[in-house]
């Protein structure tokens, strides 16, 4: 279990670095632009997983990786969605405990065994997934009443359960198919999210994505990396090393899922915001709330359990 647990963990920490500076990057080279060479890197490092390391071919390692690759983009996408158009505070918690309850509703369906106290570990984590995800609030004396719009739920909804399949769906593959269907995982989505480049409403802007209308050339203060500048080559350089750690992230994802239980696997790979928080406040001096701080904890006593059941 110790095996399982710190390759888990360690594929949330290279899946927080990446969401970092992807969201980072977005800023400069909107959100579509980022996610496709996000995608492009991460399956250079899928390709090369494949020749340095050993796998078998299969029909259902194929189909595994496939739609787990499909549910993937669809989530990565109706994620950046739901978030543009807030409260983020709300979504995003809403987000990471919908696609963690995913695998462990699974887990506990198809009878995955456990011990009790890795099932407490699992529920810990799980709140503690939340808590992180929860960003700290300014300071003021009054804060604005903040509500979920139908649509921003419907799009958190889905990108919730998209992105757990996508995790369900990746446990399907049998062991000894290895990083093939991580690499299969990262090529589909590349060639789902590539061709919308050619539509230069969504190359330029990010109006479609955050639902204002494009074409009247006016966009609200508030929509973010809308009509961003040039970027330079600092830029593409650090959106491809957050393609490198998806990449990465996504292998060790297949390894633990090989070894381990899934909901185990699920919940501590759903600790990635733990890793996109602390970059935000190491870089950004973002500040961290104390709910976060709480989370923090949760997530440590969690793993401690986990590793010792």
């Amino acid at each position: 279990m110790i095996f399982v647990v710190a390759v888990a963990l360690a594929a949330s920490v290279f899946y927080g670095a990446s969401d970092f500076l992807g969201a980072y990057t977005a800023r400069k080279l909107t959100v579509l632009k980022t996610s496709t060479f996000v995608y492009f890197t991460a399956t250079l490092v899928g390709t090369i997983g494949l020749f340095v390391s050993t796998w078998t071919y299969s029909d259902v390692a194929l189909w595994a990786g496939s739609i787990a690759g499909v549910f993937a983009a669809v989530g990565m996408v109706t994620f950046y969605a739901a978030l543009a158009i807030g409260p983020m505070s709300l979504l995003a918690p809403l987000i990471a405990l919908i696609q963690t309850s995913i695998p462990v509703v699974v887990a506990a369906v198809t009878g995955q065994s456990l011990h009790p106290i890795a099932w407490v570990a699992v529920v810990m984590a799980l709140v503690a997934t939340t808590l992180i995800s929860v960003p700290a609030r300014a300071e003021t004396g009054h804060p604005p009443i903040e509500r979920i719009t139908a649509r921003g739920g419907l799009l958190a909804v889905f990108a919730g359960i998209t992105l757990g399949l996508s995790v369900v769906t990746l446990d399907i593959a049998p062991a000894e198919s290895g990083v093939f269907p991580a690499f299969l995982d990262l090529a589909v989505g590349l060639v789902l999210l590539a061709p919308f480049l050619a539509v230069r409403r969504l190359r330029t802007s990010d109006a479609w994505l955050y639902g204002h209308p494009a074409a009247s050339g006016t966009l609200p203060v508030e929509a973010p990396s809308a009509n961003p500048g040039p970027a330079g080559p600092r830029i593409w350089v650090l959106s491809g090393v957050g393609g490198v750690l998806l990449g990465i992230g996504n292998i060790l994802l297949v390894v633990a899922l090989h070894a381990g239980n899934l909901a185990v696997v699920a919940v501590l790979v759903s600790l990635y915001p733990l890793a996109t928080v602390l970059l935000a406040w190491f870089v950004l001096k973002e500040r961290i709330s104390r709910v976060q701080f709480l989370g923090v904890a949760l997530a440590i006593t969690a793993a401690v359990l986990l590793g010792v059941s």
